[in-house]
């Protein structure tokens, strides 16, 4: 239970008890990348520019005021697709640290059993110096993955982080960034205050070098969370809303949609004006700034076993 001798961590595969049986507790399916997340939603080219530049801004400045940035919408406005983006752009940067995306419906990514040893597997991926460090915390005590988040967070991130800082084992431009997505989806308010309360007090007492976008719904005990002094003074706050203008990024998204039906789909026998600009803005008017909207219909119009009219979609 320990890393190989090479850059890749195999540990996280761990026998506890007398019966041998094994629990592998980094979670794959939380990756941004992962097969149980395919086809993640994202961000269409040429959409949401201002916010994701907004947060490659924040998250590339070395020197940042603030270490969280907290992305916070209603449903159906597009944060996951934001996550996504921002995790695939920092990836092919080498910037990205780690990620987990919190889904409701599916199992052990709606908990925060997870959450802190797949953001430690991914750490040591992103940086291999701290393999040993992180490998010393779990063969130091092994009931580790059953003690609190703020003991997991602490023992398994904030030592290790501090340990490389000390001891300078951190290249110069070491990827920092971790994206926790969805964090509303997460079972229980109380756990969702205590995560933010944790994350924000090892950010705020020790100054890790990392620094968090974390995107949620505006639920209440997440806003109270933020709230609370420790958070308030380290977190940058952005909200997917009408300042972004998302009817204009709708009505691009829906214009190349429709480009790329009339091209592939086996149904292409749509006249050159269609649809009519008339039937975009209604869609558009429709979506009331939700992405959800407009992807459902683009997502309709595209099957293969269907030649919808626009008229269809916009008569009710």
């Amino acid at each position: 239970m320990a890393f190989n001798r090479a850059k890749n961590p195999v540990f996280f595969n761990c026998n506890f008890n007398d019966t041998g049986s094994s629990r592998t507790w980094v979670h794959a399916g939380a990756l941004y990348n992962s097969k149980e997340r395919f086809d993640p939603p994202k961000c269409h080219a040429e959409t949401r520019v201002a916010v994701l530049e907004s947060i490659m801004a924040w998250a590339n400045h070395r020197q940042r005021t603030s270490s969280i940035m907290w992305l916070h919408g209603p449903a159906g406005a597009g944060k996951s697709a934001v996550a996504q983006t921002i995790a695939e752009t920092c990836t092919k940067a080498q910037t990205l640290c780690a990620a987990f995306f919190f889904s409701r419906t599916a199992a052990e990514r709606n908990t925060v059993d997870r959450l802190v040893p797949t953001l430690a597997y991914q750490l040591v991926l992103a940086n291999p110096c701290l393999g040993k460090l992180v490998t010393g915390a779990i063969e130091k005590d092994f009931t580790i993955f059953s003690l609190s988040f703020q003991e997991q967070l602490q023992r398994l991130v904030v030592n290790p982080l501090r340990e490389a800082v000390e001891n300078k084992l951190l290249q110069e431009n070491f990827p920092q960034l971790i994206i926790i997505d969805g964090l509303d989806e997460c079972a229980g308010p109380d756990i969702q205050k205590s995560i933010l309360s944790d994350i924000s007090d090892a950010l705020t007492v020790f100054n890790i070098p990392v620094c968090f976008l974390i995107s949620s719904r505006p639920e209440q005990a997440i806003r109270h969370a933020f709230n609370a002094s420790c958070a308030q003074k380290i977190t940058t706050r952005l909200a997917l809303d009408d300042s972004f203008d998302p009817d204009k990024d709708i009505d691009t998204f829906l214009r190349s949609k429709f480009n790329e039906i009339k091209q592939t789909h086996q149904f292409r026998s749509y006249p050159p004006n269609w649809p009519i600009d008339d039937a975009i803005r209604t869609l558009v008017d429709r979506s009331s700034g939700q992405f959800i909207y407009a992807s459902v219909v683009m997502k309709y119009l595209e099957s293969p076993r269907k030649s919808p009219e626009m008229t269809t979609l916009t008569a009710h």
